[in-house]
């Protein structure tokens, strides 16, 4: 397996988004590994851990029906990673949709994902479709 940060950013995201495998996507964190989302999200918060990241993780599905990231774009230097492309999801209670621009900062250390901090381009999008 490839120790390339964009690499496993990738194969993280083809785990998760492309075969919807949560525990493959969660093999490519450290075990001390932190996700951290928008607090002002239904999911938001700061997840150290893979057992954190996990339970963070499957709130992030029982609120969606469909999810998808689609980057265009990866950016690199060092051990970072920036993907930035089109976010789009539907809400399980309402099935209103929303789509905007997102960004994912990763570290990757030592092959592993350290951290993953999505920042979306529009969170009150998020949250007037959930009402």
């Amino acid at each position: 397996m490839s120790t390339d940060p964009v690499d496993i950013v990738k194969a993280s995201y083809e785990a998760m988004l492309g075969n919807g495998d949560l525990e493959g996507f969660l093999s490519f964190f450290a075990e001390d590994g932190v996700l951290l989302e928008a607090d002002s999200l239904p999911y938001g918060g700061r997840f150290v851990g893979v057992d954190a990241i996990r339970d963070a993780l499957l709130k992030v599905v029982d609120t969606y029906s469909a999810f998808s990231f689609k980057p265009d774009i990866f950016a690199t230097t060092g051990e970072w990673v920036i993907a930035y492309g089109a976010f789009s999801v539907t809400v399980r209670k309402t099935g209103k949709s929303v789509s905007f621009p997102l960004a994912e900062a990763t570290q990757v250390v030592n092959g592993k994902i350290k951290l993953i901090h999505p920042v979306y381009g529009d969170t009150a999008a998020i949250l007037a479709a959930l009402d």
